[in-house]
Order: C-alpha cells, then sequence, then structure tokens
C-alpha cells in the first residue's frame, strides 16, 4: 500500500511538472507574438508612405517681381507674360519694360502727356505730346555755340545749361555745337514724312519719330556736332568720348544709347542729348540705363 501511494503521488509530481513545462511554451509563444506585434510596426513604419503635401512657404507665395523698382501690382499678370516669352530678362528688366509698354507694339495704347512742361517728360512711341504744344519758355542759343551760326531754341533751363556744356568742353579743347534744338510739330511732320516717302515707314520709323512723339519737341534735346564732321559722324570724334564723361555734370544724357533700340525705338544716335538736371543725369548713369527705363521705374 505504502509503496503504491509513493508511486501515485511521484506519478503526480511528474504530472505537475509537465504542465508547468507547457506552461512556460504557451507563454513563451504569447511573448514571441508580442515580439512580433513590435516586428511587424517596425515594418510598417519602414514603410514608403505618402509625404504631406507642404504648405506653401511666403517666398513661394510672394510675386517674383514685387521686389523690383517701379512694380505696379496692377501689372502683376503683365510681367509674368513678358517674363514667359523673354526668359532671359532679370526681374528688374521685366518690370522696367513692361512699365515702359514693350510688351505691346510701338504706337499702339498711346498716352497723350499730361504735364508736357516736366522737365522729366517723357516723350517717346508711347506717349505723345497734346496737339499744338509748345513750350512757353523757349529762348534761343547763342550763335557761338550753334553749328554755321543756325538759329536754335531750347527751354530756358536747358538752353543755358547747353552754353554751359560748350563752354566747359572748350575750356579743355573740344568743340560741342548745336545742329538741331527745338522743333515745332509741323517741321516734324515735313521731316517724318519727307524720310518715309524715301525710305518707306517702317525703315523710317527707326530712326525718325513721328509728329508729336518727337523729343525735340519738348525743348529739351539737342543734336550735337563738332564743327568739322556731320552730325551723324559724332560718335567718330574725341568730342564724343569726353560727352559720354562729362555730359551729366551739365545735366544731360544719352538718350540712345548703343545696344538700347528695342527699349527706345530708334537706332542708336551718338548725337542726341536730352536735358534732365544734373541729379537726375548722375542718377541715370549711376544705374547705368535708358531714361525710358529710369521714368518707368524710378521716378516717383
Amino acid at each position: 500500500m505504502k509503496k503504491r501511494f509513493w508511486s501515485l503521488l511521484l506519478l503526480a509530481a511528474a504530472l505537475a511538472l509537465l504542465a508547468g513545462c507547457r506552461g512556460g511554451e504557451s507563454s513563451g509563444v504569447s511573448d514571441s507574438a508580442g515580439g512580433a506585434g513590435v516586428s511587424s510596426q517596425g515594418a510598417s513604419a519602414a514603410q514608403p508612405t505618402a509625404a504631406p503635401t507642404p504648405s506653401p512657404t511666403p517666398e513661394a507665395e510672394t510675386d517674383p517681381y514685387a521686389a523690383a523698382a517701379g512694380y505696379r501690382e496692377e501689372n502683376a499678370e503683365r510681367y509674368a507674360d513678358y517674363a514667359a516669352q523673354n526668359p532671359g530678362l532679370a526681374a528688374q528688366q521685366v518690370v522696367s519694360y513692361v512699365n515702359i509698354g514693350l510688351d505691346r507694339p510701338f504706337y499702339t495704347e498711346v498716352e497723350t502727356i499730361a504735364d508736357p512742361d516736366n522737365l522729366l517728360v517723357l516723350c517717346n512711341k508711347y506717349h505723345q505730346l497734346p496737339d499744338g504744344y509748345e513750350p512757353a519758355d523757349l529762348v534761343q542759343i547763342s550763335s557761338q555755340y550753334s553749328n554755321g551760326g543756325k538759329t536754335l531754341y531750347l527751354r530756358a533751363e536747358a538752353a543755358a545749361a547747353f552754353e554751359r556744356l560748350c563752354a566747359g568742353a572748350a575750356a579743355e579743347g573740344y568743340t560741342i555745337l548745336g545742329q538741331s534744338g527745338y522743333r515745332s510739330y509741323a517741321y516734324q511732320d515735313q521731316i517724318y514724312n519727307n524720310y518715309v516717302a524715301r525710305d518707306g515707314q517702317a525703315a523710317a520709323d527707326t530712326y525718325s519719330a513721328r509728329p508729336g512723339f518727337s523729343e525735340h519737341q519738348t525743348g529739351l534735346a539737342m543734336d550735337i556736332c563738332n564743327g568739322a564732321l556731320s552730325y551723324t559722324d559724332f560718335g567718330q570724334t574725341a568730342e564724343y568720348a569726353w560727352a559720354k564723361e562729362h555730359l551729366a555734370e551739365y545735366g544731360f544724357v544719352l538718350h540712345y544709347l548703343p545696344g538700347t533700340e528695342q527699349i527706345t525705338g530708334y537706332m542708336t544716335e551718338e548725337w542726341h542729348i536730352r536735358y534732365v538736371g544734373t541729379e537726375t543725369a548722375a542718377e541715370i548713369a549711376r544705374l547705368g540705363i535708358t531714361l525710358d527705363e529710369y521714368c518707368a521705374s524710378y521716378l516717383n
């Protein structure tokens, strides 16, 4: 009996031990599943996911032309269109050119100048002088500063500055003389139509202004020469080299500069100078731009 008792006791102990081992295995499976859960989350995190849509930065939302001098919000669409057509232009050029009107053909959407007596008036292929305009303060240039003693006129302030320019050049051994100053509407009409008859309108428009659009009619422009060569050869003279360095000191600028035909609409005219005052002339020279660009973007 006792022997049987001990046998049963040993059997019970063995069964208990076996049950404990199975419980450990079951616990191990549970731990493994938990580990698999962690591992599965890790695998999920490692999978490519759609990147969140970035919010536009302030820079991306800013008009790329807004920082350019002369920017006009109402021209924003025109700036974008013009830039798309001319991808090589800097933002400042885009703004200046569109403000001038270069995104449309010359002599279209023309505006009549409201203040033609302003010393900084811009008379070009988009801005015409009022009908019958003639400056009220025209004065005759001294004959000593006129080529061949021609009778030439400029507005009073411009005339005084021109005579100082001629005297300054003479003091340094150079000769600068006036060739053509103020022109009336009627005279410009005659000149222009003669050129059209000779060369055709398309060609004439590259070197002669239509009546009402001539800067000479403002009384602020003068064609110059050295008295020895034709005024059209002024660019070949020593006087031209001197003038480029000193015009601004007397308040003048070269309006139709080399390489700016697409801006001004006219071929280069080394002999054509325009009075704007010393301060403005110095600023235009510093910026290295045309009068058209200055008026379009820097003139308040």
